[in-house]
C-alpha cells in the first residue's frame, strides 16, 4: 500500500470523525480543519485555512499559547503532547466553551507538524459546575452550606483574625409542627433573606442546616462592633414573617466566638462558638453571649455527669422516692408522685437537681424514663397487696419518651404486668416537655388518655403557652405550681390566680393539685377556694415505697409531719358546711 493511499485513508478518518481535528504548522497557521471542528467552533474550514490558530484561542491566552509553540519548535517536543488536558476555547460568536483537548507533534520534511483532536466538554463542565455548587450551596435557601464555611473559616483563620457567629432559632420548631414542613422551609429561606440584609457586605453567611445559620466576618475581633451586629439582627427578625396567611413570629440566640482569641483551629473555633450558643439558649433564649472559658469547663462537666449517669443506670444507682397527694377533704392519700433520686457511690443521695438537666438531654433519658414507669406501677402494685388500697401514681415524662412513640407500648405493658388499672397511672408532662415534640406528644398522649391514663398538666401557670395547651392535649389534672402556693394565704394577688384556674379547671372537667403546700394555713385558704388535692411537707416529705406502706397502714401516721387526717376532716367540713367529698 503507498503512503499516498494510507494518508488519504488517514484524512478520509479524520474528516469523518465525530472529534474536532485540526493540523498547525510551526509558524502557527492551520492547515487542517474537518466537520467536526466547524460545528464545534462555528468556522467552515475555507475560512481559517492558512489562518492563525489563535482565532479559537481567547484573547487572554494567546500569549501562554505562543510561547508554548515556540518552545516545542525550538526544542523539538511539545511539553502536551500525549497529555488530555481541559482548556477553554474561542468560538465563531465570541463565547467560550471548554474543550478536551488532545495534542501530538510529527515531523514533515524536517519540519514540525502540531495535531489537535478536541471534545466539547461543555456538558461535562456544566455538570461538574453544578456538583461543585451543591458541594458547596444549601439549595434550600442558596445561601453558602456547612461545607463551604469551612473552607472559608480555614482561609480567614489562617490570614487574619475573624468573628464567628452561630444562630439558632427560637420557636421554630412549634411552627414546623403546627404549619407543617413547607412553611417551615420557606421561613428558613425569608430568615436566611433577612440575616443576609442585617449583615450585608462585610460579613459571610451561612446555613448549617436545620434552623441553625453562621456568620463570619472577616478582620474583624471587636467585641463592639460584633454587638451592634448581633443588635441589627435581633431588630431585623422582630417583624412577623408573613406566610400560609399567618403573621409568624421566630426570634434567635446568638452564640459568639472570636479567632485567635478563643481559637486558631476551624473544629475548635465552630465548638467555641457552639458554647455560645447554648449558654444564650440556656438563659431563655433571644440574646447572644459571646465564649467563655468558663463554658468549655461546664461542657467538660456535662460531658463527664453524662457518663457518670450511664454508669448508674448500668450499676442500678437510680431510686424511686414517693410524695403524697392528699384529698382535702377527707385527709385520705388519694395517691402520690414517682420522684428520681440517684445514691452515688461518692455523694450519697442525689436530688434531681443535681442531675436532671444533663439527663434530659442524654441517651439514656428514654431507658430511664421507662424504668420509672415500671418501677412506679410495680410499688403500687405492693402497696395494694399490702392494703393500702387502689392508689394513683404520677410519673414526670422525658421529651425522649415522648419522641419516640414507644411510650404507649411501656405504659400499657407496666400496667398489664403489675395488674393496675390505667387510672392508677398519671403521666406529668410540662410545657418544655410537649414543646420541644408537640406532634408526636399529642398522639402518644392521647392514645394513653383513651385507655384509660390520666394526663396532668406540671407547674401550670408559670410557662407563657400554658392556656393554649389546654385544649390541645387530653389533660385530666392540672398541678397548680408552687409559687402560687407560697403566699396564697397572705397576698390576695396569688389567691385570686389560683381561684381562677380552679374555676377554668372546673369548666372544662379538670381535677385541680395544688403543689408546696407546707402550713395549716395554706391549707384552709386551698380548700376555701374548692381545691381538691394538696401535695407538700405538710403531709409528708418524699419517701421510700417501704415507708410509705408504714405511713399509710390502718392507724398509722405520716412521717416528719404534724397532719392529722381527722382533725383535717374536721376542718373541712366546718369550711364547707359538710358539702360532698371532693375524692
Amino acid at each position: 500500500m503507498s503512503h499516498d493511499t494510507t494518508q488519504h485513508r488517514y484524512e478520509q478518518m479524520l474528516a469523518n470523525s465525530a472529534t474536532a481535528a485540526v493540523c498547525i504548522r510551526a509558524d502557527n497557521l492551520i492547515v487542517s480543519w474537518n466537520t467536526a471542528a466547524e460545528q464545534l467552533f462555528g468556522h467552515r474550514a475555507e475560512q481559517v485555512i492558512g489562518k492563525p490558530l489563535s482565532i479559537i484561542i481567547p484573547p487572554r491566552l494567546r500569549a501562554a499559547h505562543d510561547a508554548g509553540l515556540a518552545r516545542a519548535v525550538q526544542t523539538g517536543q511539545a511539553r502536551l503532547a500525549g497529555r488530555s488536558v481541559d482548556i477553554l476555547a474561542l468560538r465563531a460568536d465570541g463565547s467560550e466553551t471548554p474543550v478536551d483537548l488532545s495534542l501530538s507533534m510529527w515531523f514533515e520534511d524536517g519540519k514540525p507538524m502540531f495535531g489537535a483532536l478536541l471534545r466539547d466538554i461543555a456538558d461535562r463542565h456544566s455538570a461538574k459546575q453544578r456538583l461543585e455548587h451543591l458541594a458547596h450551596c444549601d439549595t434550600l435557601t442558596s445561601l453558602p452550606n456547612r461545607n463551604a464555611l469551612h473552607e472559608r473559616l480555614a482561609a480567614e483563620i489562617a490570614r487574619a483574625p475573624c468573628s464567628l457567629l452561630l444562630l439558632d432559632l427560637d420557636g421554630f420548631k412549634h411552627v414546623n409542627d403546627t404549619l407543617g414542613h413547607s412553611v417551615g422551609d420557606k421561613l428558613l429561606t425569608a430568615v436566611g433573606a433577612r440575616l443576609a440584609a442585617a449583615v450585608g457586605a462585610a460579613g459571610y453567611v451561612a446555613r448549617l442546616g436545620g434552623d441553625e445559620f453562621a456568620i463570619l466576618l472577616s478582620d474583624c475581633a471587636d467585641p463592639l462592633t460584633l454587638d451592634k451586629l448581633t443588635s441589627r439582627i435581633f431588630q431585623g427578625l422582630q417583624p412577623p414573617f408573613e406566610l400560609a396567611e399567618q403573621s409568624i413570629y421566630v426570634g434567635t440566640s446568638i452564640g459568639i466566638a472570636l479567632s485567635p482569641n478563643d481559637a486558631s483551629d476551624v473544629e475548635q473555633l465552630l465548638s467555641c462558638a457552639d458554647l455560645a450558643l447554648y449558654s444564650a439558649k440556656s438563659d431563655g433564649g433571644g440574646g447572644r453571649k459571646f465564649f467563655a472559658r468558663a463554658m468549655q469547663n461546664t461542657s467538660e462537666q456535662r460531658h463527664r455527669l453524662s457518663s457518670e449517669l450511664r454508669r448508674a443506670l448500668e450499676n442500678d444507682e437510680f431510686e424511686l422516692w414517693y410524695q403524697p397527694q392528699i384529698c382535702l377533704a377527707t385527709g385520705s392519700l388519694s395517691g402520690v408522685e414517682a420522684l428520681l433520686r440517684w445514691r452515688h457511690p461518692d455523694h450519697d443521695l442525689l436530688t434531681p437537681a443535681a442531675f436532671i438537666n444533663v439527663l434530659e438531654d442524654s441517651a439514656i433519658a428514654e431507658e430511664v424514663g421507662d424504668w420509672i414507669v415500671d418501677q412506679a406501677c410495680s410499688a403500687v402494685a405492693e402497696w395494694e397487696r399490702g392494703g393500702l388500697g387502689s392508689l394513683r401514681v404520677g410519673v414526670n415524662l422525658f421529651a425522649a419518651q415522648l419522641r419516640s412513640g414507644r411510650l404507649f407500648g411501656v405504659a400499657s405493658s407496666a400496667l398489664q404486668k403489675h395488674g393496675l388499672s390505667p387510672a392508677q397511672l398519671e403521666l406529668e408532662i410540662t410545657e418544655t416537655t410537649v414543646l420541644r415534640h408537640s406532634n408526636q406528644s399529642t398522639k402518644a398522649l392521647r392514645k394513653l388518655r383513651s385507655l384509660g391514663v390520666g394526663v396532668a398538666f406540671d407547674d401550670f401557670g408559670t410557662g407563657f403557652a400554658s392556656l393554649s395547651l389546654l385544649q390541645k392535649y387530653p389533660l385530666t389534672r392540672l398541678k397548680i405550681d408552687r409559687s402560687f402556693v407560697a403566699h396564697i394565704d397572705r397576698k390576695v394577688g396569688d389567691a385570686a390566680i389560683v381561684k381562677a384556674i380552679i374555676i377554668m379547671a372546673a369548666g372544662l372537667k379538670l381535677e385541680v393539685i395544688a403543689e408546696g403546700v407546707e402550713t395549716v394555713e395554706q391549707e384552709l385558704a386551698l380548700i376555701r377556694l374548692g381545691c381538691g388535692e394538696a401535695q407538700g411537707y405538710r403531709y409528708g416529705r418524699p419517701m421510700r415505697a417501704a415507708e410509705i406502706m408504714d405511713a399509710y397502714l390502718p392507724k398509722a401516721r405520716l412521717i416528719d409531719t404534724p397532719y392529722d387526717a381527722k382533725s383535717n376532716a374536721r376542718s373541712v367540713a366546718s369550711i364547707l358546711g359538710q358539702r360532698s367529698k371532693y375524692c
